[in-house]
């Protein structure tokens, strides 16, 4: 028990500095351009975690920082904060459901909203192999205009072939953040699964931003 609320506490601290480190990273790209266009405003929430894939720390903070910093890097977009969506979701909320009227005025002056949510995270086992498989499901609301539009909704789906071995390494002592974490199998899985996320939202946004 006090092992596994060490390993809990090691893990919130790790968080905790990503999301700082996450942020100073994106304080230097401003909402404007050198010649005053305006960068695109994207806010992207916290991942739902809709499985019941066990680790001591919460795998919807671990892929909400890696996206988040995959979109750090990208010079066209001004990345808010994800309490820009957190703290104005309820628990009656569904960002999934079909009407969208409700998020015009609630996330100004974001442009464009992100939700996203994490429907399947599976090993899949044969003999000495094992695949990861995981599904992220991807909504990006356009409320530039009066009638909020949904630009992009999808399941993205991806599948991490393993040569070797298992993916459940003893991550009660493995944890998310440290450098033996990153170079795992499942840190390298989760930072591919991130980067594919964040090609998506980056590509669909500068389509909708052209039109």
């Amino acid at each position: 028990m006090i092992k596994f609320l060490a390993v809990a506490i090691l893990s919130l601290f790790i968080f905790t500095s990503c999301e700082n480190k996450t942020e100073s990273e994106q304080q230097h790209v401003s909402k404007y351009y050198d010649d005053g266009r305006a960068r695109p405003v994207v806010a992207v929430g916290t991942i739902i975690d809709s499985t019941s894939y066990d680790l001591p720390w919460s795998i919807s903070e671990e892929l909400t920082h890696l996206v988040q910093k995959q979109l750090s890097t990208n010079q066209s977009i001004f990345l808010a904060s994800t309490d820009e969506i957190d703290e104005f979701l309820t628990n009656t909320d569904n960002p999934f459901d079909v009407n969208v009227s409700w998020m015009k005025d609630r996330f100004e002056p974001n442009e464009f909203l992100v939700f996203l949510e994490l429907i399947n995270h599976t090993e899949l086992k044969k003999d000495n192999i094992t695949n990861l498989d995981m599904s992220v499901r991807i909504r990006i609301v356009d409320v530039r205009s009066k009638k909020p539009r949904v630009i992009l909704q999808e399941c993205l789906k991806d599948n991490y072939y393993i040569a070797k071995g298992a993916i459940k390494e003893d991550y009660q002592n493995t944890v998310w953040g440290s450098n033996e974490y990153e170079n795992s199998r499942m840190g390298l899985a989760h930072k591919q699964l991130a980067k594919d996320i964040s090609d998506r939202i980056s590509d669909y946004i500068a389509l909708s931003k052209s039109r």
